[in-house]
């Protein structure tokens, strides 16, 4: 009689905690990818925001060559100046490249002032001022991912860049994030749902221990 009752009730509590396993998966599959889309979300609309910002710069001064107050020359030399100062979470800068490409300001870089970046690519073969370009050609602004090392690195990381073009003047006017750190945050988040899991488990998987001992142990006298 206790293997007649006691499997059937071993066999429902264990597809109950099996059932559990899959839910708490599915649960959690979603926690994460919504969690992460939600960081990358986040991301983008910041860069989008900075570069909005500094295309409004841009836009200023040629506002006033187009009123006269000074010169196209002017207004462009004003602009490049002021681009390539601007800074925000205190590292971060901005670039202004042509559809040649080639960079015309750079907050990081003086040097790549004035140099054919069609040739620039990522450790994948990504050409990222052709890129750029094809970018701002297709929609006028957009994101463009690819692989980058960190100052002072040598590993290539996950890298964003928001490019606008301004169409007055020929310009297109980006920076970029590194976001390996969305990547590490989603990994932290998993191993700390992973955890909460694995609690839930051994809770459960005792508690059914103990209703089967509970069940099958008077049946088993019965019997």
């Amino acid at each position: 009689m206790s293997t007649e009752t006691g499997m059937p009730l071993r066999t429902k509590l264990m597809g109950l905690t099996v059932a559990t396993i899959i839910a708490l998966g599915v649960l959690f599959a979603v926690v994460l990818s919504n969690e992460k889309s939600q960081l990358l979300a986040d991301r983008k609309e910041k860069l989008r925001n900075v570069v909005e910002t500094a295309h409004g710069v841009i836009a200023h001064y040629e506002q006033q060559a187009r009123d006269g107050k000074i010169s196209v020359a002017d207004a462009q030399q004003a602009a490049i100046t002021t681009i390539r100062s601007l800074r925000y979470d205190k590292v971060e800068y901005f670039w202004i490249n042509d559809h040649t490409p080639k960079t015309l300001a750079h907050g990081a870089k003086a040097s790549l002032e004035g140099q054919d970046m069609s040739q620039l690519k990522d450790p994948n073969g990504k050409l990222l001022f052709v890129e750029f370009v094809k970018t701002v050609k297709a929609d006028g602004a957009g994101f463009v991912d690819y692989l980058w090392p960190k100052p002072g690195s040598e590993a290539p990381v996950d890298k964003l860049s928001y490019v606008k073009g301004f169409e007055p003047w020929g310009w297109i006017i980006g920076s970029g994030v590194y976001i390996d750190d969305v990547g590490a945050a989603f990994w932290a988040e998993a191993r700390r749902l992973g955890l909460i899991g694995l609690m839930i488990l051994l809770v459960s998987g005792g508690v059914a221990v103990v209703i089967t001992r509970g069940v099958t142990r008077p049946l088993a006298r019965l019997g």
